[in-house]
């Protein structure tokens, strides 16, 4: 099996497996945790973007190791959602890494080429 890149989407299963719980517990996650934007496919086939895996890294360390309860996480999510704030239109921010674009343009073209992989 060829190994992916860091930057590549995951299916389910390898998400389930790099985070270390059940498919099942991660499609039990997406209903709690409004946080994790994946990707539905309209067959239903879900894909994992990196940050994707690392907020569910972050989620399962809140419940199984600090032992919050998942209202708790929520709050945590939210309250560090709520710090982040755009400088300027033209600044994108994912999780806590910031990617600058030079234009929308530059964004546009990035998002077909994501697209384009996704549909092959």
């Amino acid at each position: 099996m060829v190994k992916k890149s860091p930057e590549a989407y995951r299916t389910i299963g390898e998400a389930s497996k790099e985070i270390g719980v059940p498919t099942y517990v991660l499609r039990f996650w997406e209903t709690k945790f409004k946080q994790v934007k994946l990707i539905k496919r309209p067959g239903g086939r879900r894909f994992y973007k990196p940050e994707d895996i690392n907020l569910l890294l972050e989620i399962k360390n809140f419940l199984k190791n600090d032992g919050l309860s998942i209202k708790q996480v929520n709050e945590k999510l939210n309250s560090k959602i709520d710090n982040i704030k755009p400088n300027n239109t033209d600044t994108i921010l994912v999780s806590d890494e910031k990617h600058t674009f030079k234009n929308k343009d530059e964004v546009l073209n990035r998002l077909n080429n994501i697209l384009e992989i996704l549909s092959k």
